[in-house]
């Protein structure tokens, strides 16, 4: 994963993620409803392997998106637990090595909340994408 580190060993890289999936909507009979989006996110690892790690950016159908966590970086994989606001999920996902240009994800997300009458309602979500590295400037 590119990463910029600095004098502290604190290391932080940014990226385009396209993800795709499908949710569980239990409105619509529990139809797989699938989706997509696309995202700008950072990560920051600490020298202890901490993680911290924030995106946002566009969704079908829900428009908007974004996710905030915090994890472990374990040799080429990171794992991290968040909440992604809107539409309202707890999640967990990993990263699988990284190639040249970036590295696949994987989460499972799931809504502990009662979701009514609303199409943005999903109960939970299987989800994998892919992040491309940005290049950052000093």
């Amino acid at each position: 994963m590119s990463a910029q580190e600095n004098e502290i060993g604190v290391s932080r890289s940014s990226f385009i993620e396209w993800n795709f999936g499908i949710a569980r909507i239990p409105e619509i009979e529990n139809f797989p409803m699938p989706g997509t989006s696309v995202l700008w996110g950072r990560t920051t690892i600490y020298p202890n392997n901490f993680i911290f790690e924030y995106e946002g950016g566009f969704a079908f159908p829900t428009v908007i998106t974004g996710k905030v966590g915090i994890g472990k970086k374990f040799n080429d994989t990171n794992i991290t637990f968040g909440v992604r606001p809107f539409p309202f999920h707890l999640y967990a996902q990993s990263s699988f090595p990284a190639g040249k240009k970036g590295y696949w994800i994987g989460s499972v997300e799931f809504n502990p909340l009662n979701s009514t009458n609303s199409l943005f309602g999903s109960k939970a979500i299987l989800n994998f994408g892919y992040r491309w590295n940005l290049t950052m400037r000093k």
